[in-house]
């Protein structure tokens, strides 16, 4: 196969078993696979799966070790015992990255020089390597970040979705590159606006999404023509390293991209105050946001910041009670609650308040919570040791403050980062409703009349993502033209398409990703006026 990078091993578990038998057949573990289980076990208790990644830096289309052999472990958080070690880059290794990256972009094939239908082929070629490679990413994601392994399928779906997608508009911009202006104050002058692609530009990548949230930004980097180094989460590196495989694969120019691992302090940090990066692009904490915008501002130069959401899912009493249950499910524990733009808040209405508290309390109560491999998991392990213990916190804050535990609430004995689905009513202006807690945890309010509906919505620093769910449509459309945030769902939460503009407002940062608009943030335009050769104002030299 044309992607064959070096191999960890993780030794057979019951789970992982079953996982293997069900995508041999292709399809969920049956009884039958469990049954095999037991036989495959005796007769391979000394087999061990095979899982392709990569542990050391990708610069400049080369696998390199980091300065000194400096190296950090990367843990699973389903047993918390160490997968594979890692690179851990330095300062130097930083400045080799970001130098191939701004040779790359003033080189002879890339940047400017390039053409968006070269470019299209490119990413195009990426997305077919991650389709053939699908099953070895998804459970790579899966390993590393602890996600189900049917979420880690879908995520690849959408990254290979995204490279298509820029594939196109890579295309289109050879043709929509340059667009005169009319201009009528002075017609002895021509303009063209041109855009092209902004530089360099450094990425850093969070671990909820590891693969999805690197892709955004990288297939739309690289079909503007801009070169990257992307520095991914420590706690999650695994696929984003990967992209070194497909790059090659794919034939993207040595140093177009560029990957680093290590920690934020060092690597990160080192990124984003690096002279030679002409912009920036972060996803991550408000916290970590701010870092990110004073290091934009001592340069002077854009950036694009992604970052937390506290967002709310108002239900009025005429709603559908079994769509309002899966999809205030859907907004809060899919990917255990640990998305920027989970509608986190329950504002519902006090008349369906009862009856839909107990129902969703039901269906949370029989979510399967286990190893992220087994096919019938629905709730994985938290992404870290850390994040379990944060949300430990959260929760047990709120208790304090006199929120009413509806289910959940309580950490399984065992090991592993597991936490259950978790339903809070929560006391107003209340830390739990206050703050995004960034795992399976609802908080929740009602409200008698509309205005008071949109009021609860809209009590937040935040301004990421806000849904409705009314069967009057016109109280659908009013309520929804009220809320405030980037994205607002009517009927639905947490569809994103990758034409739709994504990005939030307040707290959750500034900029655009997905859709057209992901794409002009890696572009900036240049104004090209011209007049006839030998023309002049005769301003100071009049002619003879």
């Amino acid at each position: 196969r044309p992607l064959l990078p070096s191999c960890f091993v993780i030794f057979l578990s019951c789970p992982v078993l079953d996982h293997m038998l069900a995508t041999r057949v292709g399809g969920r573990a049956s009884a039958r696979c469990c049954a095999s289980t037991a036989w495959l076990r005796r007769h391979l208790a000394a087999s061990a799966l095979q899982v392709p990644h990569r542990g050391q830096l990708f610069i400049n289309n080369e696998w390199l070790d980091a300065e000194g052999g400096r190296t950090f472990p990367v843990t699973s958080p389903a047993t918390e015992e160490e997968l594979f070690k890692c690179a851990r880059a330095s300062k130097g290794d930083v400045d080799a990255a970001v130098k191939a990256a701004r040779d790359c972009f003033h080189g002879h094939n890339w940047g400017k020089q390039s053409t968006g239908a070269a470019r299209a082929k490119i990413l195009q070629k990426m997305a077919e390597e991650l389709r053939t490679h699908k099953e070895d990413f998804a459970v790579l994601e899966s390993l590393d970040n602890g996600k189900p392994i049917g979420e880690s399928r879908g995520d690849m779906d959408v990254c290979a979705g995204l490279f298509d997608y820029y594939a196109e508009m890579a295309e289109a911009f050879d043709r929509e590159r340059i667009a005169a202006v009319d201009v009528k104050s002075d017609p002895d002058f021509g303009v063209r606006l041109v855009r092209e692609p902004v530089g360099v530009v450094g990425m850093v990548t969070p671990w909820n999404y590891p693969l999805m949230q690197a892709v955004v930004k990288v297939a739309p980097a690289l079909a503007a023509g801009c070169s990257l180094v992307l520095k991914p989460s420590s706690v999650c590196p695994a696929t984003c390293l990967r992209l070194g495989d497909l790059a090659m694969a794919a034939g993207v120019p040595a140093g177009a991209l560029n990957v680093i691992t290590g920690t934020g302090s060092e690597a990160g940090g080192a990124l984003l105050d690096h002279k030679f990066v002409n912009r920036l692009s972060f996803t991550g904490s408000s916290g970590v946001g701010h870092t990110v915008l004073h290091s934009a501002a001592k340069k002077l130069i854009p950036s694009t910041v992604e970052l937390g959401g506290k967002g709310a899912i108002v239900v009025f009493d005429d709603t559908d009670l079994e769509a309002a249950v899966d999809w205030i499910m859907v907004g809060i524990f899919l990917n255990a609650g640990q998305c920027c733009s989970a509608t986190s808040r329950l504002v519902v209405q006090r008349g369906l308040e009862s009856k839909l508290l107990s129902r969703l309390a039901e269906e949370a109560s029989k979510l399967q919570m286990g190893d992220p491999l087994c096919e019938s998991t629905q709730l994985g392990p938290l992404a870290s040791k850390q994040q379990l213990s944060d949300i430990e916190g959260f929760v047990e804050r709120a208790k304090r403050d006199g929120a009413d535990v509806v289910c959940g609430g309580v950490t399984p004995q065992g090991r592993g980062c597991y936490y259950p689905a978790t339903i809070l009513r929560t006391p107003l202006g209340s830390e739990a409703w206050k703050e995004e807690i960034f795992g399976p945890v609802l908080a929740v309010q009602s409200f008698d009349t509309e205005d008071e509906a949109v009021q609860l919505a809209n009590d937040s620093e935040y301004g990421l993502g806000n849904a409705v769910m009314t069967a009057d449509a016109e109280r659908c459309e009013r309520v929804a033209q009220q809320l405030h945030a980037g994205i607002v769902w009517k009927n639905c939460t947490n569809a994103i398409p990758l034409e739709a503009p994504f990005g939030g407002f307040g707290r959750s940062g500034f900029g655009k990703e997905y859709g057209a608009m992901g794409f002009e943030e890696y572009t900036q335009t240049k104004t090209v006026a011209e007049c006839k050769a030998g023309f002049s104002w005769n301003w100071y030299v009049a002619k003879e």
